[in-house]
């Protein structure tokens, strides 16, 4: 049956195929395959039906023209990459369509025009011409009018122009023949050697200056860019092209930059500040550090009214300058425009497609902010907020939300600090408002905060995944969301598939602590495998030694493996990096107490509450430890400040068990037994069970054997977490029973 409708019609032919086939016809055959490959593997992208194949040549058709012409682009930069010199012709009109056929004029103006086209290029026609002429990513050039066999009115022919194409020299042929059509021989010839020796001298030129350097990067591969050098004396440019430069670069899926957090973390590995400015010097040696090839150099400076925006493309290890890329803005105004296409060439410089760098970037003004006063300040935010100076980041942000009311990155930022330190309320209100245009921002960034919200806001752990998927699925050697996928499926219970994330996100960034944490936690809490927490917590003190948190999970692994002393040292070496960090303190007074050095133990306590005092907690332990003393009354004291507290959980929490349980307990500490399990009881009825804390209340009810029972049925449930099986006061009551002692054996060997 046949069918007329308007279509897009193309001829793709490969140059020099028969003669090739003449004399190397095994070549031949793989040239044909690797077409094939390219034209089939395109074509849904772009909507394109391949009517069929005519030995080297194919006959291809699209109901739009300006597909067909993105189609073309990317079929001639493949076959560029591929070595196979291909010639295009693109027409569009009236076909007739008729099983797999087609047939019309239009299909004889399609071939007669590919065959007169150069090789590498593309020429179209007229109809087609006037669908893309509007096409900001297609650019075209008119050669002529000619008249082709078979076809009665003569034909304009248009050349698609593209940076990314390979050299043809369509467009110089069509030129220099119409200027000399009709001039003397002298002057034709004199004109024909200006142009040589022209070329000549541009090409020794470009020999010159770049002919012996070659850009060593790969796809996916490392760089690092330096803080955007300001030479004028406008302070409005100190620190507010450094984020806008480095976001517009990231959107890149072909190249990785070196994220400011890791930046700051080596320069702590380097002993300099985190406040360091990230200059030519220092950036060098971040590079040379991280094991980083390329790291590019951005600097602005004026001169008169025109600002000149630079990126020197260096070798790390030589300092030699690889390339460099200029561009000029006439006024303030034209700066994060310059900006965002300085990303572009410095992207492109680097290997990356065009067509790629045009899919895959967002406007700087609409993922930003037209305001360079704003960007300043969020640029500044951000600064202070991987610095952890959380205020100041709060302050900058809503200056720049103040300056632009409408700066999406801002409104998500200063969300996010907000829900995380502050006012949750508040929080959830900006990134509210921030989801509204959240299209407006980065891929990279969008799913972040997509995934954030999701989790925190919605609680919708499948919805985050899914978001967190997506932003791997563009940018799979982004660690921070390896990392927070491995978080979130770390709270679904997913522990293995958690680890996988955890370790790929080490695997691109070593030194991410957080990360290295989450591993560590998952093998002693949920799997007790303590030879591998041993292993992870020893990385994690060679690659951060000042960090507390490797010593304190050291000191964890050592009390599973009932090394008290070890554990001791371990939880002091973690005390003495960081006095504040309350866990560690804790657990250091438990330590002690298995030890019998109960004054040992009240001291830490003693102090934890005096520098914190609510720390409500140490009040329970100081009881516990004093009675231990046999100093009842103190202990009677400190149990009697844990109960006002606990009794207050009752009033505003009464849905959770924990404020029965804990009441129930400290309540049977001060010698009210009947009443501590009336009302500790009443959890036991309520969902879901919570064996192990209902351990803790039948231990100190002195019902040991129900006690052991919960416990049991809490190992059956998936309770791993063996250290806090052994550090905990109330089950501590439980230790010499040699049921207790036969359960921690079945369930964990012999630790």
């Amino acid at each position: 049956m046949q069918e007329h409708r308007l279509s897009a019609i193309m001829f793709t032919d490969i140059a020099g195929y028969t003669a090739l086939m003449g004399s190397d016809e095994k070549r031949a055959f793989e040239m044909l395959q690797k077409n094939r490959n390219v034209h089939t593997g395109l074509l849904k992208k772009y909507n394109g039906v391949l009517i069929k194949e005519m030995g080297d040549g194919m006959l291809i058709s699209f109901d739009l023209g300006s597909d067909a012409v993105r189609y073309a682009i990317e079929i001639q930069i493949a076959s560029k990459e591929q070595n196979i010199p291909l010639r295009i012709g693109i027409h569009e009109g009236e076909l007739v369509f008729e099983d797999s056929d087609v047939f019309g004029d239009g299909v004889n103006i399609a071939s007669r025009l590919q065959a007169s086209a150069e090789v590498g290029s593309i020429y179209i026609t007229e109809p087609v011409y006037r669908d893309v002429k509007n096409k900001a990513d297609i650019h075209t050039q008119f050669l002529e009018e000619k008249y082709f066999k078979n076809v009665n009115e003569q034909v304009k022919i248009y050349n698609v122009l593209s940076e990314e194409l390979p050299a043809t020299d369509a467009s110089a042929v069509y030129s220099e023949k119409n200027k000399l059509l009709g001039r003397p021989l002298l002057i034709q010839l004199l004109k024909t050697i200006s142009v040589i020796i022209l070329a000549i001298g541009v090409v020794a030129t470009i020999f010159f200056l770049y002919g012996t350097t070659t850009i060593p990067f790969t796809e996916r591969d490392w760089i690092v860019i330096t803080d955007f050098e300001n030479l004028t004396d406008e302070t409005i440019l100190d620190h507010s092209l450094n984020t806008a430069f480095i976001l517009s670069v990231n959107q890149s899926r072909y190249l990785n930059v070196l994220t400011r957090r890791r930046m700051i973390a080596t320069l702590k590995r380097m002993e300099r500040e985190s406040s360091t400015g990230i200059d030519e010097e220092i950036g060098r040696e971040i590079a040379i550090r991280e094991g980083i090839q390329i790291f590019v150099v951005p600097t602005i400076s004026r001169v008169g009214s025109q600002y000149i925006l630079t990126a020197r493309i260096l070798e790390a290890q030589t300092a030699n300058i690889l390339k460099s890329e200029v561009l000029y803005a006439n006024s303030q105004d034209e700066i994060i425009g310059k900006l965002e296409q300085l990303s572009r060439k410095l992207r492109r410089r680097l290997g990356e497609s065009r067509i790629m760098i045009s899919n895959h970037s967002k406007p700087l003004k609409e993922a930003t902010t037209s305001s360079l006063e704003a960007l300043k300040q969020y640029s500044l935010g951000i600064e202070s907020h991987l610095r952890l100076d959380f205020k100041k980041a709060r302050s900058h942000y809503e200056n720049a939300i103040r300056l632009d009311s409408n700066f999406t990155a801002a409104k998500a930022s200063l969300g996010n600090i907000l829900y995380e330190k502050f006012d949750q309320d508040e929080g959830r209100k900006w990134l509210d408002k921030a989801i509204v245009s959240i299209d407006n921002l980065t891929d990279r960034e969008k799913f972040g905060i997509l995934a954030f919200y999701a989790v925190n806001v919605e609680n919708d752990l499948e919805k985050g995944i899914g978001y967190t998927e997506k932003r791997l699925g563009l940018y799979p050697d982004d660690p921070a969301a390896h990392n927070n996928l491995g978080w979130y499926l770390q709270n679904q219970g997913k522990y293995d598939s958690a680890l996988d994330e955890y370790k790929m996100a080490l695997k691109i960034n070593p030194y991410m602590m957080l990360t290295n944490s989450g591993i560590i936690w998952i093998y002693l809490d949920y799997y007790a495998q303590l030879d591998s927490a041993m292993t992870w917590s020893n990385r994690m003190i060679k690659n951060a030694p000042d960090n507390p948190w490797g010593y304190f999970y050291l000191g964890s692994v050592h009390v599973g493996l009932n090394e008290l002393q070890k554990a001791e040292a371990a939880y002091l070496k973690a005390g003495e990096l960081n006095s504040n960090f309350s866990m560690n303190q804790y657990r250091l007074a438990h330590v002690y107490r298995l030890q019998g050095k109960y004054t040992e133990a009240i001291k830490v306590l003693e102090t934890l509450l005096r520098e914190n005092p609510h720390e409500f907690s140490a009040n329970y332990d100081l009881g516990v430890n004093y009675n231990a003393l046999g100093k009842h009354e103190l202990a009677r004291a400190h149990f009697l400040k844990y109960k006002k507290v606990a009794e207050t959980w009752l009033v505003t929490n009464p849905d959770d068990q924990n404020s029965y349980i804990y009441n129930g307990i400290v309540r049977t500490k001060l010698g009210d037994k009947e009443g501590g399990w009336n009302i500790g009881k009443k959890a036991l009825d309520m969902e879901p069970p919570m064996y192990f804390e209902y351990a803790q209340l039948m231990a100190v009810q002195d019902r040991k054997i129900e006690a052991i029972d919960y416990l049991e049925k809490a190992l059956d449930n998936g309770y791993k977490n063996l250290v806090w099986i052994k550090l905990h006061a109330d089950i501590q009551l439980l230790h010499e029973e040699d049921r207790f002692k036969e359960l921690i054996h079945t369930y964990f060997g012999n630790p």
